[in-house]
């Protein structure tokens, strides 16, 4: 049996049959393909995760409490949570009615005392200048009472080695004729001059002798009354030296100044307290939660609020107690922010188990580092998953 041959314009038909079929086919093929790829990816996914354990942590900071100094009420807070913070930088700021009032008062009590110090320094002045006086014109006196006897010990003491030398040499020597009372009256000497001397008198060579004596008695009185006027001097010279301390204790400046000293050290005193109701950070972190707001009261050593350093953070998980076993200090652990993976070392495994909840299995607290690329900035207490095989 013979076939007859087909028409020639069937042929093309036939043809594009075949094309749309072809293409038909691989569109049904494709979904089956992805579908295989997946699961292909899900297998692999599977196979390098067999056996692991996901846990859920939460990150944490190395954290420094702020405790309230002093007692008071929260006036104002400086620092808002979440807030980078550095050193010393202000975070809250107290006040205390009764310590404002104590400083108030005590401000009153020093300039009251600074008053009374300018007015005894004022009456020491006073009496200062009058004493000055008086003992300078003591002084001028005493000087002038001591030139005196030293003059009148030298001309004294001139006169009696003068009538000592002429006692010497009346018993040798011829004098003028003259009357007794010639050395009282010496400028008789030259009324009447006699052609021959004479021996002197006896009544003069006496009396010369009696002058002598007096003239020595003289010049040693004189000697010791300038003495004693120069140790009289000396004494008041001392006096006017330590005149201003002793007329400052006698107007009560130093009892003053005392006071002032104590009134102000007390001040300064309450003003370090007011400053330290201005609590301040303890170092660079991050501000955490406030305890205390606005107008709440506060009691001394209160705890304020928690500054975290981002600088040193971890991630804290609680790990069954059973899976415990397969983790070491130092071993590295798969971390998991929210999509971004990172490494982390195990640095802490607490020796004490614990339970959650009232539930019957035990957990144990990890502690996981960085390790490796740096782990990104989220907040503090953010659920971090933890893989570990």
């Amino acid at each position: 049996m013979t076939s007859s041959p087909l028409p020639a314009d069937t042929a093309p038909a036939i043809s594009d049959n075949g094309s749309v079929n072809s293409g038909l086919s691989i569109w049904r093929l494709l979904p089956l393909a992805v579908i295989a790829l997946m699961s292909g990816l899900g297998a692999t996914v599977w196979m390098a995760r067999a056996g692991e354990v996901c846990l859920i942590g939460f990150l944490r900071a190395e954290q420094s409490v702020v405790y309230a100094p002093h007692s008071g009420r929260v006036e104002s807070v400086q620092a808002r949570s979440g807030e980078a913070v550095k050193p010393r930088q202000a975070l809250i700021h107290l006040t205390d009615e009764s310590l404002n009032q104590e400083i108030s008062a005590k401000s009153r009590e020093v300039a009251s005392l600074q008053a009374a110090l300018e007015q005894s320094r004022a009456k020491a002045e006073v009496q200062m200048s009058l004493q000055r006086k008086s003992v300078d014109e003591e002084l001028l006196r005493t000087r002038l009472e001591s030139a005196k006897f030293l003059r009148e010990h030298y001309a004294a003491n001139f006169e009696h080695v003068s009538l000592r030398n002429f006692a010497k040499g009346s018993s040798t020597t011829r004098w003028l004729a003259a009357t007794p009372d010639l050395l009282s009256q010496p400028e008789r000497i030259f009324d009447s001059i006699p052609t021959e001397p004479v021996v002197t008198p006896d009544e003069m060579k006496f009396s010369a002798v009696m002058r002598q004596e007096l003239a020595r008695n003289l010049a040693e009185v004189n000697k010791v009354q300038s003495e004693l006027c120069d140790q009289h001097i000396a004494k008041l010279e001392t006096l006017r030296e330590s005149l201003p301390e002793m007329i400052r204790k006698a107007a009560g400046v130093d009892v003053a100044e005392a006071k002032l000293a104590q009134a102000n050290e007390q001040l300064e005193s309450l003003n370090q307290q007011k400053a330290a109701m201005s609590v301040t950070s303890p170092g660079h972190g991050i501000v955490g939660a406030y305890s205390k707001h606005v107008a709440d009261p506060v009691g001394v050593g209160e705890a304020l609020v928690t500054i975290h350093d981002r600088e040193r953070p971890f991630v804290e998980v609680d790990v069954p107690s059973r899976e415990v076993i397969k983790l070491q200090v130092g071993q590295t652990l798969q971390l998991d922010f929210a999509g971004e993976d990172r490494t982390g070392r195990v640095e802490f495994i607490c020796p004490q188990a614990h339970t959650r909840n009232g539930e019957s299995d035990s957990w144990i607290t990890v502690r996981v580092r960085p390790a490796g690329k740096l782990w990104p900035e989220v907040a503090i207490g953010s659920a971090v998953a933890v893989r570990m095989k």
